[in-house]
């Protein structure tokens, strides 16, 4: 199967385990999804109204949830829990919402694509939020999780990084910023948490050469192999679901694609 359009979970995944990327991804199937998933879209969801300025009370929190709750994916004691998790988190990021001092939000759930030259391949990633500080003339790109960010290194940027810097790019146009950076802005039910890093354009030029050649390798992939490791946990899962029958692997597909995107 050769693809053209590649997103930052794809590509993480293909490094981590290339057969954990054809599980995850190259079978094309709509397949059930956990709680954890569907609550975490349903969020995103609902903060992007929030900062569209669409939902600006508790009376609107609530309608949000009576009309657009997934409670044909979301059931039973765990959808109930998530239910009031959900609410929590909505009414603390409107009484709360991340407004850095001094900047503009002109951005809002925000999907950019860009081709990439010479290789016929196009990226693609959604931007939570967008902030313009026109005094810094600063691009400021915002992500929000759910779940404690875990420590990396900035000097070795994650693919996702990599392809956010790439499409920031593509906005340039629009707001002319010297400066871009990135915050991982971690929401719930308590203070939320930002974490912002610089993103630095030599560290950019010294590993998007890297990228690149994965991305090369994922248009046409044609062998499949668990790591050499003794040790894999994704093969492990893999095995696990074969030997349980194609359906359980099926119905499991896409849970298994957001912990390996997490875990990337």
């Amino acid at each position: 199967m050769d693809r053209t359009l590649f997103s930052p979970a794809m590509i993480e995944t293909f490094r981590v385990c290339r057969r954990a990327y054809w599980f995850a991804f190259q079978q094309g199937q709509e397949r059930a999804e956990k709680t954890s998933t569907v609550l975490k879209r349903f969020l995103l969801k609902a903060v992007a109204e929030i900062n569209r300025g669409k939902i600006a009370s508790r009376s609107q929190v609530q309608k949000f949830l009576g009309t657009h709750w997934p409670s044909e994916a979301v059931s039973g004691q765990d959808g109930g829990k998530a239910f009031l998790f959900g609410y929590k988190v909505l009414e603390n990021f409107l009484s709360r919402p991340y407004r850095p001092k001094g900047a503009q939000l002109v951005g809002v759930n925000l999907k950019v694509r860009a081709r990439v030259a010479h290789i016929r391949v196009y990226l693609e990633d959604t931007i939570d939020a967008i902030f313009w500080y026109p005094e810094e003339k600063r691009l400021e790109l915002v992500d929000y999780h759910l779940h404690r960010l875990k420590p990396f290194d900035p000097t070795w940027p994650q693919a996702s990084i990599l392809v956010k810097q790439f499409l920031a790019e593509k906005l340039q146009t629009r707001w002319p910023y010297e400066k871009l950076s990135l915050t991982f802005c971690q929401i719930g039910a308590g203070d939320i948490k930002p974490t912002t890093i610089d993103l630095d354009e030599a560290l950019y030029r010294l590993h998007w050469p890297d990228l690149i050649k994965t991305i090369e390798e994922m248009k046409a992939p044609e062998h499949f192999a668990p790591h050499q490791s003794s040790i894999c946990t994704r093969c492990d899962y893999l095995a696990q679901c074969t030997a349980m029958g194609h359906s359980v692997c099926e119905g499991s597909s896409n849970a298994y694609r957001a912990r390996i995107s997490r875990t990337a």
